[in-house]
């Protein structure tokens, strides 16, 4: 079974100063020995394995924690997971027109305000936080910070090095730029996903200080849950597997385009697809183009356990993104679900990512380049020597920068909070 579950967890109360963990000092006294109550906040219809990761953490921690996000077709408004509530508030995301995508985050921003605030007078919470995208969104939890809640702000994205790479530069990324800051200034404390990410904000003029770098990544625990894989299934050719949004700067046009060239060389190979966005149907226009619907599989947005089936049975994992001044500053998930599930990952050489991991972890191609994507599948289909290097490799850069790792560097400031709210006592 190709998977690695490791369970390495070291306890570290000084990460907090070593992960650039300043927490301001309270605002207010807390009751003594009552167990603290933490809420995620994330505008996203889906309980996803990044949240879902840290809201476990927290609870294994001690706190009551509670996720607020956006309302899903399969999920009741309330529901209670691994000890988790999570509160679907009854608003998504519509993408019929920019005005109502506009109307839907106003929405949301609103009624996540009007809970907060209801529920900290209710029952008041020590920390909330708020996972991005957008950045403005941390600004909902005003009420509660006035009344004592400490905020925290989880940046997934750069919001402005996003807007650049889909509108081009302008105004629009300069105004996210002082939105973002804003943000910063506001929280007590933030974390982001990269180093290169957090250098960016201080450049824009935030304290490094009040930064903790969690790089993305599965906690195995999250991923893997209780599925087992499948058994009796026949292998079906040399597959590779890309999963995810599917939007232009995402690359799957790169990758069908590099498939299309191996066809005939490579008769056993597959490609499986997986995934929603915007880019579907120009996706799907572009394998009938190519003539290429006997050789990849578009399996829509699927379950966490048929993701883990397809990830299990495939012999390769590509990350195709583009490079743009967003997918620069970023790593992927998927590459850590690669690694978990004991393939070798070929990505674009852009620059967070091929700063952390050399060659001798990821097979690298030059971003966007079809030609050079196919050597690199090439190469591996034909060399299980290479495979084996870059999945024993891959593993090690798991077990060093997992989730394992990651959980003390998640759990520092939380930790530093109830210091100071223990001399505050």
């Amino acid at each position: 079974m190709k998977m690695m579950n490791r369970r390495h967890v070291e306890s570290d109360e000084e990460t907090i100063a070593s992960q650039g963990g300043q927490m301001r000092k309270p605002i207010s006294l807390r009751i003594s020995g009552a167990r603290q109550r933490a809420c995620i906040v994330r505008q996203q219809d889906l309980y996803e394995p990044p949240v879902q990761r840290a809201a476990e953490a927290l609870v294994r921690a001690g706190f009551d924690v509670e996720v607020i996000c956006m309302r899903h077709a399969e999920r009741p408004d309330r529901s209670i997971v691994n000890g988790v509530k999570i509160t679907s508030l009854p608003v998504s995301l519509s993408r019929s027109s920019r005005l109502r995508y506009l109307l839907d985050y106003a929405r949301f921003f609103v009624l996540v305000a009007w809970t907060l605030t209801v529920r900290h007078l209710r029952h008041p919470y020590s920390v909330i936080q708020i996972n991005t995208m957008p950045d403005f969104l941390v600004f909902a939890a005003l009420i509660p910070r006035l009344l004592g809640s400490r905020v925290f702000l989880f940046l997934n994205e750069p919001v402005p090095e996003l807007a650049a790479t889909v509108f081009g530069p302008g105004i629009i990324p300069s105004i996210l730029a002082r939105v973002e800051q804003w943000a910063l200034r506001f929280a007590d404390h933030s974390y982001t996903v990269t180093e290169q990410l957090k250098q960016r904000y201080i450049q824009r003029g935030a304290d490094g200080d009040r930064i903790t770098v969690v790089l993305n990544g599965a906690d195995p625990s999250v991923r893997f849950g209780a599925w087992s894989p499948p058994t009796g299934e026949a292998k079906r050719g040399f597959t590779v597997v890309c999963h995810g949004q599917i939007e232009d700067r995402y690359g799957q046009d790169t990758l069908i385009e590099a498939v299309r060239m191996l066809r005939t060389d490579l008769p056993d190979l597959r490609l499986e697809l997986t995934g929603r966005g915007k880019f579907v149907d120009a996706m799907l226009d572009m394998v009938v183009a190519c003539d290429l619907e006997d050789v990849v599989t578009f399996h829509g947005w699927v379950s966490h356990e048929q993701l883990n089936d397809l990830l299990h049975s495939a012999d390769v994992g590509v990350v195709a993104q583009k490079s743009s001044p967003y997918s620069n500053l970023v790593h992927t998930n998927k590459m850590v679900d690669y690694w978990l599930f004991g393939l070798p990952v070929i990505a674009g050489r852009l620059d967070a990512v091929s700063r952390l991991y050399d060659d001798s972890v990821i097979e690298y191609y030059k971003p966007g380049d079809a030609r050079d994507l196919a050597r690199a599948i090439r190469r591996l289909y034909d060399d299980p020597a290479r495979r084996a290097e870059l999945v024993r490799n891959g593993q090690r850069a798991q077990q060093h920068n997992g989730w394992s790792v990651q959980r003390e560097a998640y759990l520092a400031p939380y930790r530093g909070m109830r210091d100071l709210d223990a001399e505050a006592a």
